[in-house]
């Protein structure tokens, strides 16, 4: 699914009825004014797994998946690992080496695509550690951590 840029009223994003056959009819929808705009906000819950996805004009304009958890057995996210993460690296890039994110956020706003993606399965740490990595137009623009060891 695409997320269209909402400063262009969400050319480039997937429709509604695309999204919906995909995923099935939402669990709850809503609308509400963000900065001015009116924007429709459809929500698919499955056990403790949420995809929430914004709607302006009809098409996708930012996309949110929450409380996914990965089975991962290996703990290659660790604090050294997150260290070598560089400034630049693209998503990809840290999909490849860490799997999918537990959780993601991804908009598009006057062309500049933004993605935040944060780990906190399959981690070596404290129990409640996580790894936070904000992406902009495909490069590493900001990372965090909590309690990785």
């Amino acid at each position: 699914m695409k997320v269209g840029d909402i400063a262009q009223q969400g050319a480039g994003g997937t429709s509604i009825d695309e999204v919906t056959t995909l995923l099935g009819q939402p669990t709850s929808t809503s609308t509400a004014k963000v900065s001015g705009f009116k924007v429709k906000s459809y929500n698919w819950t499955k056990s403790d797994t949420s995809i929430l996805v914004q709607f302006f004009h009809k098409k996708a304009i930012t996309k949110t998946i929450s409380g996914f958890k990965w089975d991962r057995t290996s703990k290659k996210l660790d604090l050294k690992a997150f260290n070598k993460v560089k400034d630049d690296s693209s998503y990809e890039s840290l999909v490849k080496s860490f799997g999918e994110p537990d959780g993601l956020n991804e908009n598009v706003i006057m062309g500049q695509t933004n993605v935040t993606a944060v780990y906190m399965t399959g981690i070596k740490g404290k129990e409640g550690a996580n790894a936070t990595f904000v992406f902009d137009n495909n490069k590493l623009t900001s990372k965090a951590q909590t309690d990785l060891k």
